[in-house]
C-alpha cells in the first residue's frame, strides 16, 4: 500500500517538473526583451 502512495506521488512530482520546466521555457521564448543581467 505504501509502494502505491510512493509510486503516485513520484509521478505527480514528475508531472509537475515537466509542466514548469515547459511553462518556464514558454515563457522564456515571449519575453520581448533579456533581463539587464543577462546583457553584455
Amino acid at each position: 500500500m505504501k509502494k502505491a502512495i510512493m509510486i503516485t506521488l513520484a509521478s505527480i512530482l514528475m508531472t509537475l517538473a515537466s509542466v514548469s520546466s515547459v511553462f518556464a521555457c514558454a515563457f522564456w521564448g515571449y519575453q520581448p526583451k533579456t533581463p539587464k543581467s543577462l546583457q553584455k
